[in-house]
């Protein structure tokens, strides 16, 4: 069957759903329940496989949920006489009704759906293709939808007509995969965040949506379980790894990477040109792989870092190619001919991921070879295929596409930064899964909040994905309202219309919507946050006498009400300022409380990746920080003068930060107001980092002169302590830069440093960073506080 009618099949299987079930079909409809009795019965091949076996009951449960009806199960020599039958796997019946089928030529995952005569056959591909067909049909045909692995949608059928049917699909994407807690084996970075029977859900849900991709899937066997990759990704020697250092670098320090005349594994990869590595390498694939012997895949994967070797060899390639994805190329095409012969089935997966994502300009990968091409760097406001923000990835994955004969894609569709706000790339997620499509992409891994049960709509997500994944040509607007009205009730417009607003306010910023996002604040504004609270309201008045959907709206206005947690201290005062309605809460504290509350309510687990929901979440909120921060002395510089005339950003007036490893407040008696922010010289980020101006009376042009109270502990006085600086947002451009050397504000007492005067407007901010140092040289920098003196 072509693609278009394999589509048009399809469509009128979903057509099929939305018609009432009295609708008289011309051609003849099966009957296959009357009145809440049925005579089919559901005919098993003689030796079925543990998979047909599970096909069989999830459509005998399920259809007895549907009609009331329980259908017996029996093998081919039991079918009573004159019994219209559903032939469930490829055995003698099914060969009979179907005399052209092999299903052992099939693509992966193909399922067959027809009717013959009086019988219904459902089969497809040996591993998995007859569960699919039963699940499809159920779906598209009988109406039931899997919304979560545990709320379902079953229709109430006692009269279950079907009208005929003759459908065979194969999925263009073989190896499907996303990532979402509780909803599709999502326990990717925090494994004690489900118990096992929480992993046993989530397999047969998974198995349900028909994803199918990877080890860390825990779908049983007798759902088909996942396709077989041994390691994973980053395997060099960071993750599983395949010659980790521990074992091999004291005796083989050239095997690894030459960085700066030093052979080092720290933060390195693998030389890629040490034939004996190579040798090695290839010895332990193929052991890893005669240990798993249900496996298709294996990965040999750069580390999650930069150090790629600088060794002759290896960089004489990478300048021939253009490219470190040639020395990687050359690599792994080495191991993927020398594992061939004994493993003809096994595909050599590596990555192309940040240093290694522009193909390279003459070799190419060997046909037993995949590349898993990696969109981290890019922003998901706008479709990949299109925009000016993704033509470096735009080019990069077209390039693969031509030379590789397999793409594997890794994308990114949650903010890793913070599960829980709003990250509104809904309008990418199909037309990106097209485009990967159409870019020969054999697998797609989406990535989504895999530590988090309450992201913003992580259930219609992960659905919604696992949908497009198995038919990426379906309509991506109908999908969703299907969800929306089937999970949330006459909540749903209101909803769906507030999925609009989240998007629109991106795409009219034009912000560069990462995966990693610390805030809202470059796109989303107070009107906009108004607008969806009065939807927020809406919805969840339209359920009110509802319990179980004002719980789930509830549930999901929460990424809203963080925005307004988080900023409320700089939106009520932009509120008072622009004479601007203010929806959020009239007790913030109260709120807090209850957020706290609702987190522990739905178990949230992560709000952010790797990093569990703390019990004190929400204490360096501006607003709760105020209470408890003192206000600093006055500073010299500008005793005397009239309030208006000096701003003084203490700690509660920063853009707040939790990652203790950043930044954290701490006590400190020399600092003015007895507390300072402390930020460790093992990172580059700007941890202090102040609201826009505009929030404290700066207004366009105005001029001032910028202090820093600043001290930093340290074992020399050489080099370089922190960075300051001003940074326009709105221009996204800096205005001034300033290194701060260890000398200038050494000690336990606080230096005041002079930025400068300069013309500032109310979208500019104030931040400072820390250098990476060596702790024994340069432990730490504090910021006690910043103030601002008007120049005029």
């Amino acid at each position: 069957m072509s693609r278009l009618s394999v589509v048009a099949a399809i469509s009128m299987l979903a057509a099929s759903f939305s018609m009432p079930a009295a609708v008289a079909w011309a051609g003849g409809e099966l009957t296959l329940a009357a009145g809440g009795a049925s005579r089919y019965v559901v005919v098993l091949p003689a030796e079925a496989t543990a998979v047909e076996r599970t096909a069989a009951r999830e459509l005998q449960e399920h259809l007895a949920k549907v009609t009331g009806a329980t259908l017996p199960i029996v093998s081919e020599a039991e079918v009573p006489d004159g019994a219209p039958r559903i032939a469930v796997g490829f055995g003698a019946l099914a060969r009979k009704l179907l005399p052209d089928l092999d299903p052992a030529k099939l693509p992966p995952d193909a399922i067959v759906i027809k009717t013959v005569g009086n019988d219904l056959v459902l089969v497809g591909h040996p591993r998995r293709g007859t569960l699919y067909a039963v699940f499809t049909f159920l779906e598209e045909t009988v109406g039931v939808r899997w919304w979560t692995q545990t709320e379902t949608h079953i229709p109430n059928r006692p009269d279950l007509a079907i009208p005929p049917l003759d459908v065979t699909y194969a999925p263009v994407i073989e190896d499907r995969a996303t990532r979402y807690l509780e909803l599709s084996d999502g326990c990717f970075t925090n494994h004690s965040l489900v118990t096992e029977e929480e992993q046993l859900a989530m397999g047969i849900f998974s198995a349900r949506l028909r994803l199918n991709g990877h080890d860390h899937y825990s779908i049983p066997d007798e759902y088909g379980g996942p396709n077989g990759l041994v390691g994973w990704v980053h395997t060099f020697f960071q993750i599983n790894g395949l010659l980790p250092p521990a074992k091999y670098f004291e005796d083989h320090p050239e095997w690894y990477s030459l960085i700066d005349g030093k052979r080092q594994y720290e933060r390195a990869q693998l030389c890629l040109t040490n034939e004996e590595m190579l040798a090695e390498m290839i010895r332990v694939v193929s052991e890893r792989l005669q240990a798993n012997p249900g496996a298709t895949m294996i990965s040999v994967s750069q580390n999650d870092w930069h150090g790629n070797c600088q060794c002759d060899k290896c960089r004489a390639i990478d300048e021939k190619e253009g490219t470190p994805a040639g020395s990687l190329i050359h690599f792994v095409n080495a191991i993927a001919a020398g594992i061939e012969p004994a493993f003809p089935h096994i595909k050599v997966e590596t990555l192309a991921y940040q240093y290694t994502r522009k193909p390279p300009k003459f070799i190419r990968p060997r046909h037993n070879v995949v590349v898993r091409l990696c969109s981290i760097e890019c922003s998901f406001a706008e479709p990949l295929e299109a925009g000016e923000q993704n033509v470096q990835f735009r080019e990069d994955l077209e390039g693969w596409s031509r030379i590789a004969p397999h793409v594997y894609i890794w994308d990114y569709i949650t903010n890793f930064r913070s599960y829980l706000i709003p990250h509104p790339n809904y309008h990418v997620l199909a037309p990106n899964i097209r485009y990967f499509v159409r870019n020969n992409a054999i697998g797609v891994f989406q990535q989504g909040d895999s530590g988090s049960r309450v992201g913003e709509f992580i259930r219609l997500r992960a659905w919604l994905v696992a949908r497009l994944l198995w038919n990426p040509d379906a309509d991506e607007q109908k999908l969703i309202e299907e969800f929306m009205t089937g999970y949330y009730g006459p909540a749903a417009p209101h909803l769906i219309e507030y999925i609009q607003v989240m998007t629109g306010a991106a795409q009219r910023s034009g912000v560069y919507l990462r995966c990693y996002m610390p805030d809202t604040r470059s796109w989303l504004t107070l009107d906009d946050l108004n607008r969806a609270t009065r939807l927020f309201a809406r919805a969840s008045d339209a359920v009110q006498d509802d319990p179980v959907l004002a719980a789930r709206v509830r549930r999901e206005r929460l990424p809203i009400d963080l925005v307004w947690l988080q900023q409320y201290d700089s939106l009520k005062r932009e509120a008072r300022r622009e004479g601007a309605e203010f929806l959020g809460p009239e007790d913030p504290e109260a709120a807090l409380a209850e957020y706290r509350q609702l987190l522990k309510q739905h178990n949230a687990g992560e709000y952010r990746q790797g990093r569990l929901v703390p019990e004190d979440f929400g204490d360096d909120f501006s607003f709760f920080l105020r209470k408890r921060v003192p206000a600093g002395d006055i500073p010299e510089l500008c005793k005397g003068l009239p309030k208006e005339d000096w701003i003084d950003l203490q700690e509660a007036d920063y853009i707040p930060r939790t990652e203790p490893n950043v930044v954290r407040i701490d006590k400190d008696g020399a600092a003015s107001n007895g507390l300072t922010r402390r930020m460790p010289n093992t990172h580059r980020i700007w941890a202090c980092h102040s609201y826009p101006l505009g929030d404290y009376g700066v207004t366009d042009g105005s001029r001032w002169q910028v202090y820093f109270a600043l001290r930093c502990d340290a074992k020399t006085d050489e080099g370089a302590a922190m960075t300051i600086g001003i940074y326009d947002d709105a221009n996204r451009q800096s205005v001034a830069t300033r290194q701060i050397s260890v000398e200038a504000i050494r000690g336990s007492q606080y230096h005041t440093i002079d930025l400068g005067v300069h013309a500032l407007t109310p979208q500019m901010y104030i931040w400072g960073a820390p250098v990476v140092r060596d702790p024994a040289e340069v432990e730490a920098v504090y910021v006690d506080r910043v103030f601002l003196k008007r120049a005029e």
